[in-house]
């Protein structure tokens, strides 16, 4: 009986093996260049478009190299540097595709991307998990570099930035809502809250921060620090800090990922009046199809593309939002 049972175990072991084989088949192709093709930093997308569709791809390592080299730097001088947005638009993305690099393996993320966002607009991007949405958040946010194509945010084209002046875009046009709370432990609620506004320089835009804790029904832990917390309290002051800072942009990556309802809704409403009383832009990143009806555009993404873009002629307020 025992023989048996390890007979069957090897055999279970050889066919999962020969499952995984099938599957890694399935889903990565082997890529090589003719001399020919003369494959350069210029035209290594473009050539990986023309030879396959598969979302990832093995490379000899000199494609490899080029791609890693693209994404850490920023892109040489030509006509597209100067590059400004249409007129009414805050957001423009044309004909970006990403890669990422592990090993030997290049994965497309995002395939020949175009959209833009008016200013003003509150945006949804929508779609299950490796669709790309968070990837096309951090390119518009200036987080990352694309491998191909013109990103035009608030009338710069950030892949032509170098690191030091993504920095400072960030800084003076971007706030960030993340599912991380990264709070600073020996800093109180206020004063983790008051970091965010420091960066701030327009008094025109200053935020009343007792105000803001009310909002989010936190006036009573404002003086308390991270350890004395709960999890949602937590998540609650580090969205604070990013409001506070009033930007013209705000970028919520799955901000309500780790809240409940009723916290879920208080942020949405935040966000809400931010956008409608303060016209600023706002652009949520979120595989919740609940939260779609208040947002005036719903991006959805999939398989590194935009699949679709739904247009709400009358979006509803967070509270009528069945989440």
């Amino acid at each position: 009986m025992t023989k048996k049972t390890k007979k069957s175990k090897t055999s279970q072991i050889s066919q999962d093996e020969q499952t995984l084989e099938k599957e890694l088949s399935d889903n990565i192709e082997i890529v090589s260049f003719s001399r020919e093709e003369k494959v350069s930093k210029k035209n290594i997308v473009d050539l990986l478009k023309e030879k396959t569709s598969k979302r990832n791809i093995a490379l000899v390592p000199k494609p490899i190299k080029f791609i890693k080299s693209i994404n850490k730097k920023k892109f040489p001088k030509d006509e597209n540097k100067l590059l400004k947005n249409t007129e009414g638009n805050i957001i423009e993305v044309q004909n970006v595709s990403k890669y990422y690099v592990s090993n030997n393996i290049a994965t497309r993320v995002l395939n020949d991307v175009s959209l833009s966002i008016k200013n003003g607009e509150l945006i949804l991007i929508y779609g299950i998990s490796g669709g790309g949405k968070s990837t096309l958040l951090n390119l518009i946010s200036g987080l990352d570099r694309p491998t191909k194509g013109n990103v035009i945010v608030c009338d710069n084209n950030l892949p032509y930035l170098t690191n030091s002046q993504l920095t400072k875009f960030r800084r003076n046009h971007v706030s960030f809502i993340f599912q991380s709370y990264n709070l600073l432990s020996n800093l109180s609620s206020y004063d983790n809250v008051m970091t965010g506004a420091y960066l701030q320089k327009d008094p025109e835009r200053k935020v009343d921060i007792p105000d803001l804790f009310k909002k989010f029904n936190m006036q009573d832990e404002i003086n308390k620090f991270p350890a004395q917390l709960s999890g949602g309290q937590q998540q609650r002051v580090s969205i604070m800090r990013a409001l506070v800072k009033n930007t013209e942009l705000v970028f919520a990556d799955e901000p309500t990922g780790a809240l409940d309802e009723d916290t879920t809704k208080m942020v949405l409403n935040v966000l809400w009046d931010l956008n409608k009383n303060n016209k600023t832009t706002v652009v949520m990143v979120s595989h919740n199809p609940g939260m779609a009806k208040m947002a005036d555009r719903v991006i959805t993404m999939r398989n590194g593309k935009v699949a679709k873009v739904d247009i709400n002629t009358n979006p509803i307020h967070p509270d009528k939002l069945e989440l």
